[in-house]
C-alpha cells in the first residue's frame, strides 16, 4: 500500500468544480463497486474464475477514476489472469486484499465527505447569520 486510500484529482478536473456531480459520481461508486467485489467472491467461491474478467474490467474504470491504485493493481492483475484463463494461482489472495483496501478507501471517503459536509454546513450557517442568503448575496455580479 502506498498510503493513499483515493485521490479525487481526476474527478475534480473533469468535472471542473462542480462538487454535485463529483458527490453524485462517489455515491453512485459506494453503491455499485462492492457488488462488483462480492460477485467475484461469489464466483470464485463457486470455482468460475474465469469469469472475474468482466466484473474486475468493470470496477477498473471507477477505481482509477478515484485513484485507488492500490485496488486498481489487484483488480488488473485479477481481470489478467482470469481473461487470460491462466491458472488462479494467488487471485483468492489478491480478491481478499483487493476487497481489504476497498473497504479502508470507502470508509476513508466516507469519513472525508462527512467532514466536507459539516464544514459547508457550518459556512452556510456563517453566511446566514451574516445576512448573506442567496437571495441577499452582496458582491460581484455575473456579466
Amino acid at each position: 500500500m502506498d498510503g493513499q486510500l483515493y485521490n479525487l484529482n481526476y474527478l475534480q478536473e473533469v468535472f471542473q468544480g462542480n462538487d454535485a456531480m463529483v458527490c453524485r459520481i462517489l455515491d453512485l461508486f459506494e453503491l455499485e463497486v462492492p457488488g462488483y467485489f462480492e460477485e467475484m467472491a461469489v464466483r470464485l467461491a463457486q470455482g468460475q474464475w474465469k469469469e472475474l474478467h468482466p466484473l474486475a474490467h468493470k470496477a477498473k474504470s471507477s477505481l482509477g477514476m478515484l485513484g485507488m491504485t492500490d485496488v486498481l493493481q489487484h483488480i488488473l492483475y485479477i481481470e489478467s489472469v482470469s481473461r487470460g484463463g491462466l491458472a488462479p494461482q494467488d487471485i483468492e489472495t489478491r480478491l481478499k486484499a483487493a476487497k481489504a483496501e476497498l473497504d479502508l478507501a470507502i470508509g476513508a471517503l466516507s469519513a472525508d465527505r462527512e467532514t466536507l459536509n459539516l464544514v459547508k454546513a457550518a459556512r452556510s450557517d456563517a453566511k446566514a447569520k451574516a445576512g448573506l442568503s442567496p437571495g441577499n448575496r452582496r458582491g460581484l455580479k455575473r456579466a
